[in-house]
């Protein structure tokens, strides 16, 4: 998912007993009949985010470069992260790449510039599309952009203004291979300044017009965050780097959204936003209080900034450099504090409700570390990169896990059976009359909300899930028989068994197979841990992909022993398919998703109806609500099952 902020640097194998059968509706939000339009809106947060980057372990190593600082960060998966900013050779100012294998943190070449250079930012749309942005120059700068194909790095044209002497871009944020936003700022040294904007439509950039009226004196732009083409927030500072700003671009225009700014303080300057869908955003910075720095947090609903309370942990300051949101209920921002002397890494969490302080290393040795940039991958991991003191200038990595705990299985009437700590149960269907049965379910980023489907695509939303969108009062080609949600939260996917895909929130449509004559229905989809693209199963084994969704291999060329039922996409890449008899399969079969075992031996009470993964391995269902773990020895935690227990109706679908 994810959004690119700008941060500012210098320059088990058995089902046991022990299930709760829940039944009755307890919804969360207004979960929309299934036939019906359902109930808009925002969801209401019944629990806290189950998940937070709240506790932070710095990485083992990271290239050792001279002078070297990372400004930005961007991963589309647990295999694969950007890291930019800067690096001194020969006691020349050069672009710094380092890229994220899955394992380790690797220096990437980088193209010879005639002149300084810095990149400040990173968006990558998938693993082999992204776009860094900065500056060259001696004595005046222009804007660059580099690109990256999946094996090089190479220097983009990109536009100037030509009638100042400065030109950077500090963010830039791509929602797709076919879309980026870059913004920054343009002006002459001691003159006044004014917002840049630059558009990526596929193949060039063209420069974008910035209102500055009502601005002040030299409004900037320091951050960028796009949810599609046509929707994107910039942030920045204004009159003389004391107030706050913001503006929002249409598709077609930016226009100024009034940001609000702490009272009594000044120096006021929002240096990183995350946005979900298009109407929530969340913008991070400061504001100088009398003594000392203060963090600045401010969201936005769709018409209006407003600031959010935040702690401190310095006394002397306290910056925000950078915010990744992977749902509207929890967010991870970093940044430094200096208590009183030296700097040290500062991270806030936001749960939904508030924000605080996480637990931060720093760079053993060096009197300063700091952390300027964030990206997290949905149930896998916030990376948060910058610098240290260390040797002049060291890069400095440092994570947060965010992998949810649990998992939850819903049955054909609606009923959920929640099992661990982190998979609360947030109401269900279970005793409601239903127009036709559910099919399936999908689980907020954040472990806090789900939402259930029927076979008419009528959508049941509880916890912080938004409705936002049904089939149910459409009258379809095939049932639905499944959906994905966004990386973000902020929207979903709906699949029918025909291969058409109906799209909601933020939500982008990557193409369907609703127009192909299909060997056999389609049973199941699954999106990539970015969140931009998707992949489709039918029962047969055949894959469909979409978007950044890669094909690695299907089994629609083999005698199967029982029909594909389930796909899954770990945050590593690749994906697992499941039968009925519980066989498993695993794309690429080369150096893709490790095969932990299978029930494809074993007779079965009842037949496999999908899989979850996990770090390290992946649970089974069984109709029955029986569960199979894998690896069976040191696997995932066995929370429970209602295999022993007598179901009103089956299990249809499992989701951690």
């Amino acid at each position: 998912m994810k959004t690119a902020v700008r941060n500012a640097a210098p320059v088990l194998a058995c089902a046991l007993m022990g299930a709760w059968l829940f039944l009755g509706a307890a919804p969360g939000g207004a979960p929309g009949a299934a036939g019906a339009a359902g109930a808009a809106g925002a969801a209401t947060i019944t629990v806290p985010a189950t998940v937070t980057a709240s506790t932070w372990t710095a990485a083992t190593s990271t290239p050792a470069v001279t002078g070297g600082v990372f400004d930005g960060v961007s991963c589309t998966n647990a295999a694969f992260c950007v890291g930019v900013g800067y690096q001194s050779i020969g006691g020349v100012i050069a672009p710094l790449i380092e890229q994220w294998t899955g394992s380790t943190w690797t220096l990437a070449a980088t193209p010879s510039l005639s002149a300084l250079g810095s990149l400040a930012s990173v968006s990558c749309a998938s693993a082999t599309f992204c776009m860094a942005v900065g500056e060259t120059g001696t004595s005046t700068s222009s804007t660059l952009v580099e690109q990256w194909n999946g094996s090089t790095w190479t220097v983009v044209s990109s536009p100037n203004q030509t009638v100042v002497t400065g030109n950077v871009l500090y963010g830039v944020s791509c929602p797709s291979t076919t879309f980026c936003m870059a913004a920054g700022q343009a002006g002459n040294s001691g003159s006044t300044y004014a917002p840049l904007a630059a558009s990526w439509n596929g193949s060039t950039w063209s420069l974008q017009t910035t209102p500055t009226t009502g601005l002040g004196f030299g409004p900037s732009f320091t951050a960028v965050s796009c949810t599609a083409s046509t929707m994107c927030m910039a942030v920045g500072n204004s009159d003389g780097g004391n107030s706050s700003m913001a503006e929002q671009w249409n598709g077609t225009a930016w226009t100024v959204v009034s940001t609000p700014n702490p009272d009594g303080q000044s120096s006021v300057n929002l240096t990183g936003v995350s946005c979900i869908g298009t109407s929530w955003c969340t913008a991070v910075g400061w504001g100088f209080a009398t003594t000392s720095y203060q963090t600045l947090v401010e969201q936005w609903n769709g018409s209006t900034w407003s600031i959010v309370s935040s702690p401190n942990a310095g006394t002397v300051s306290n910056q925000l450099q950078g915010v990744d949101c992977f749902s509207m209920t929890s967010c991870s921002a970093v940044g430094f504090s200096i208590p009183t002397t030296g700097r040290i890494t500062e991270a806030l969490a936001w749960d939904g409700t508030t924000w605080t302080l996480a637990s931060t290393p720093n760079q053993t040795g060096a009197t300063n570390t700091q952390l300027n940039a964030v990206s997290c991958v949905t149930d896998w991991t916030c990376v948060g990169l910058g610098n240290s003191s260390l040797a002049g200038n060291t890069p400095f990595a440092a994570s947060a896990p965010i992998a949810r705990s649990g998992y939850r299985f819903v049955a054909s009437d609606g009923g959920v059976f929640s099992y661990g700590k982190g998979a609360p149960f947030l109401g269900s269907m279970g005793g409601m009359p239903l127009n036709k049965p559910i099919v399936g379910m999908a689980v907020m980023p954040a472990g806090d909300g789900y939402y259930l489907v029927a076979s008419d695509g009528g959508i049941f939303n509880f916890g912080s899930a938004k409705f936002d969108g049904s089939t149910g009062g459409m009258r379809l080609n095939a049932p639905v028989v499944g959906m994905a949600v966004t990386a973000d939260g902020g929207g979903y996917w709906l699949v029918a068994s025909d291969g058409g895909v109906f799209t909601y929130g933020d939500a982008q449509f990557y193409g369907s197979a609703g127009s192909l004559r299909l060997n056999k229905p389609i049973v199941g989809m699954a999106a990539t841990p970015d969140g931009r693209g998707y992949y489709l199963v039918a029962s047969d084994g055949g894959i469909f992909n979409y978007g950044d969704a890669t094909f690695r291999g299907s089994a629609g060329s083999l005698t199967l022993n029982k029909p594909v039922v389930g796909i899954a996409a770990p945050v590593s890449g690749g994906y697992y398919l499941v039968a009925s008899d519980g066989g498993i399969f695993t794309y690429p079969t080369s150096g893709g998703p490790p095969f932990y075992g299978s029930t494809g031996s074993i007779t079965l009470n009842k037949p496999i109806v999908g899989l979850t993964t996990v770090a390290g391995g992946y649970y089974l269902s069984g109709s029955d609500g029986g569960v199979f773990t894998y690896p069976t020895t040191n696997g995932p935690t066995f929370y429970g099952s209602t295999g022993s227990i007598t179901l009103n109706m089956p299990i249809v679908g499992i989701s951690g």
